[in-house]
């Protein structure tokens, strides 16, 4: 059975999240894992209230790209209810950034497809670079003292 094909309450979002957290729990550091629930606990009140905020450990526990790929995956889960969809790493094209973006099995598995994701993301990522120069300018221009 495909996770769309569930009914609506028998398999939701929260219930597999609740599994795959029980998994990770099994099999990673302690430490790791508390720091994982402390930042999906803090992810989960940002967006039942609709705001934004940087998230990390209650006590400076580093984010390993795998406390990362596992934190974006709970997510991933909470957000869509899906759970086989196959994260995929999404460097830039002047690799300065790396980003992570979930997709469909069939669609990770096919090159031209996650090159057209890396096109967009890169375009938008120029794109937004763009605009936020401007917007550095403008903010410049109207508060001259700002500068020091």
């Amino acid at each position: 059975m495909k996770d769309e094909d569930a009914a609506p309450g028998e398999d939701g979002p929260g219930v597999k999240a609740a599994l795959y957290m029980e998994t990770l729990q099994a099999r990673m550091d302690p430490d790791q894992y508390e720091a994982l629930a402390h930042a999906l606990q803090e992810a989960i009140e940002f967006l039942m209230q609709g705001r934004e905020g940087i998230i990390g450990s209650e006590d400076g526990t580093p984010f390993t790209p795998e406390l990362n790929r596992e934190f974006a995956t709970v997510l991933n889960i909470l957000l869509t209810g899906k759970m086989d969809q196959q994260l995929v790493d999404v460097p830039s094209s002047d690799g300065r950034s790396t980003g992570l973006i979930f997709m469909d099995p069939e669609e990770a598995d096919d090159l031209t497809k996650v090159q057209e994701v890396r096109d967009f993301l890169d375009k938008w990522s120029a794109e937004r670079e763009a605009v936020d120069i401007e917007l550095d300018g403008i903010a410049r221009a109207s508060n001259p003292s700002a500068d020091g």
